[in-house]
């Protein structure tokens, strides 16, 4: 709510601003719809396929795909069943399995407005998700406590570590650029 708020302030302050209506290409926005609605899409056109609307072949529930997402993230990524502990070879079975994952989000169904949000929402998670291994995987060391534990690097690495590490990922390419920053001390 406060973010669309702030967003939406912003939009029409910068319309205001302009002076001028803002060109929008109408055939984008019926693709953005498409797009955005293809999960009640998928349900209604396979829903009748099994007895069952939850277990079906052609598309994944919003909280099934959450599950499994929250699985991936707490055995590869140093969640609460692992003790907050991980590795390299973890960390990096984890990107296997999220790439899988991701294959399996335009699959997602939603029979209303609730999953539909849900559905949205775990495609968000999926992309803070994988950008989080990631960066557990850039940072070669442990920060704990408070974090993780990396079994692979034990000690904490204040040198080389003590910094922020950001991420960006390019479109076009598909590739991931991670960086440290510093971090200022007031």
């Amino acid at each position: 709510h406060a973010e669309g708020r702030i967003a939406g302030k912003q939009a029409i302050k910068y319309i205001l601003e302009k002076g001028a209506e803002p060109n929008v290409d109408m055939g984008k926005v019926e693709e953005l719809k498409k797009a955005i609605l293809a999960p009640f899409d998928l349900f209604e056109n396979n829903k009748g396929k099994y007895s069952d609307p939850e277990v079906n072949t052609e598309y994944i529930m919003p909280r099934q795909f959450l599950h499994r997402l929250q699985k991936i993230m707490d055995e590869y990524a140093g969640g609460v069943t692992s003790a907050f502990k991980t590795s390299k070879s973890l960390l990096e079975r984890g990107l296997e399995l999220m790439g899988l994952l991701k294959e399996d989000s335009d699959k997602q169904a939603a029979r209303d407005l609730h999953e539909l949000t849900r559905a949205w929402e775990n495609i968000q998670r999926m992309w803070i998700a994988e950008s989080h291994i990631r960066t557990m995987l850039f940072r070669e060391e442990t920060r704990w406590p408070g974090y993780y534990f990396r079994s692979d690097t034990p000690k904490m690495d204040n040198d080389n570590w003590l910094c922020f590490v950001n991420c960006k990922w390019d479109p076009n390419s598909g590739e991931w650029e991670l960086m440290k920053r510093d971090i200022w001390t007031m």
